[in-house]
């Protein structure tokens, strides 16, 4: 779409306008009072009404959209790969508390002299060989595997074997503390939980930063608009001195208002430096979220390359409003990580719970003896018990665990009700920056109406100079103010998407 800012940006420059713009200028007959001065020619739609600085060559489709610029938000921002990284820990966090059940082998191997037991004062030459196999599993159940070598023809400190060895094979089973449930079974689950808990943080990261790039952003696009409207400003008043010095030779005006449009001319001059500063504040503040996929920093598009305002507000229905809440409920990160973590407390009491009981393994072990001096087969069986009296370590910590759900559970329902609330203000602001909206444009409808009108009584002589200017300049307040409340709307909407989970 063209817009009149897109001209006037470019004769700004030059110091010339085109004869659309002569035909919103005063007259250039002389000491003609009753010639009127035509209307500027804006169109009071919504994408005309807040003027443009973009060139009429460039489509939107070439501009820096907002989607674009949150996807390389979330693509490339440091801070957003630094998230990532915390939850990609999360996964080797549960690596390594799986490796509690990786299968162990141990070995010894060692040549002795030592003095014989039954002659003391005699030396003795023995061999020891011992491997073990030891694995866990998640049951608590522990297989292991064995094989022995000590062909000692003397006693030694360890039990001999046959000239092939011993070779045995065997398990432990806790009978109560420890069955199924286990220190490090929970551990690795607590791990497991701990994968999208880190996951739903990251999520909440995401979030919070994509909500501030989105608010960046409008500021950024706003700021041009704001521009465009401060040039238009600029440009019809450089027109208008030309023509006044005109009149003034002829007769038609006091030499005054030359000097009265001469300071009028710097008083727009000094908002258009103010307005292209606080878009060059816009674009800096922008950039920082701004990177490519090669880790640099980029810098926002030039001002030819801002897209316009748009969509146009609407105002949101109660479906829409409702079915925000649902999705707000289902989507949130806050309340899936409370989830996540009343899991990992219930892991807790669980493990708790398990631990009062008293410690009872069975074991047993079959195998053979081998060789020559051999016995072959060979059985050890027997069971362990172990039992503190008071338990209180495992009670405090069931106590502190069924503590942790109730917060949980409370942290919850308060959680729910923000989210809900957060929803509401969302929509709320979404729809009063529509009403705002319809007001500002019928503001600045009738803006225009009483400017051409006061340009039409200066031109018959019956208005002033002051009045005219006056009047410009509040007719682009206007302007100002509605793509100000078209910003706020369009950041509401950024914010609805966040608050409900889908930004």
């Amino acid at each position: 779409m063209k817009h009149l800012g897109t001209l006037l940006i470019k004769l700004a420059s030059k110091r010339r306008l085109p004869a659309t713009i002569l035909s919103c200028a005063i007259p250039l007959h002389m000491g003609a009072p009753g010639h009127a001065l035509p209307e500027t020619n804006r169109d009071t739609s919504q994408g005309q009404i807040l003027g443009g600085a973009v060139s009429a060559s460039n489509s939107d489709g070439d501009k820096l959209s907002l989607d674009l610029f949150l996807q390389l938000v979330e693509k490339n921002y440091p801070k957003l790969k630094g998230a990532d990284a915390e939850r990609r820990i999360a996964g080797a966090k549960r690596l390594e508390k799986a490796g509690a059940f990786d299968p162990v082998i141990t070995s010894i191997n060692e040549y002795l002299r030592v003095q014989d037991i039954f002659k003391p004062g005699v030396a003795k030459d023995a061999i020891h060989n011992e491997s073990r196999l030891d694995l866990l599993t998640r049951s608590g159940i522990k297989l292991f595997a064995t094989a022995r070598l000590n062909p000692n023809d003397t006693k030694t400190p360890y039990v001999p074997t046959g000239r092939a060895g011993e070779y045995a094979a065997g398990m432990t089973v806790p009978l109560l503390r420890g069955l199924r449930v286990n220190e490090k079974k929970a551990a690795e689950d607590q791990a497991k939980l701990g994968e999208p808990v880190a996951a739903q943080v990251y999520g909440l990261s995401r979030l919070e930063i994509l909500l501030k790039a989105a608010a960046l952003y409008w500021e950024w696009v706003g700021a041009k608009v704001r521009i465009g409207v401060a040039r238009n400003l600029l440009a019809v008043s450089q027109v208008r001195l030309d023509q006044i010095k005109e009149r003034v030779q002829k007769g038609d005006l006091p030499a005054l208002d030359i000097a009265e449009q001469e300071q009028e001319i710097q008083r727009r001059q000094a908002a258009v430096v103010k307005h292209t500063r606080e878009f060059q504040k816009a674009s800096i503040s922008a950039s920082v979220l701004l990177w490519d996929d090669s880790g640099t920093p980029k810098p926002m598009p030039d001002l030819a390359d801002v897209p316009d305002l748009k969509p146009e507000p609407r105002k949101f229905t109660d479906s829409e409003w409702l079915e925000g809440r649902k999705s707000a409920l289902a989507l949130r990160p806050e309340l899936k990580r409370i989830s996540l973590e009343r899991e990992q407390a219930r892991i807790d009491l669980r493990l708790a719970q398990n631990m009062i009981l008293p410690a009872v393994d069975a074991y047993v072990l079959q195998g053979a003896d081998t060789g020559y001096q051999g016995i072959g087969p060979v059985v050890r069986a027997g069971m362990a018990m172990s039992l503190p009296l008071r338990q209180r370590t495992a009670r405090g910590q069931a106590q502190a665990a069924q503590l942790k759900i109730q917060k949980l559970n409370l942290d919850e329902k308060a959680e729910k009700q923000r989210i809900q609330a957060e929803v509401d203000d969302a929509v709320s602001a979404i729809n009063t920056s529509y009403e705002k909206w319809e007001a500002t444009v019928l503001e600045v409808k009738k803006a225009r109406q009483v400017e051409s009108g006061e340009r039409m009584r200066f031109g018959a002589g019956d208005g002033t100079l002051f009045l005219v200017n006056q009047r410009e300049r509040a007719t682009a307040e206007a302007e100002m103010r509605l793509a100000e409340v078209h910003v706020e709307y369009l950041q509401s909407m950024a914010a609805f998407r966040a608050v409900t989970g889908r930004l």
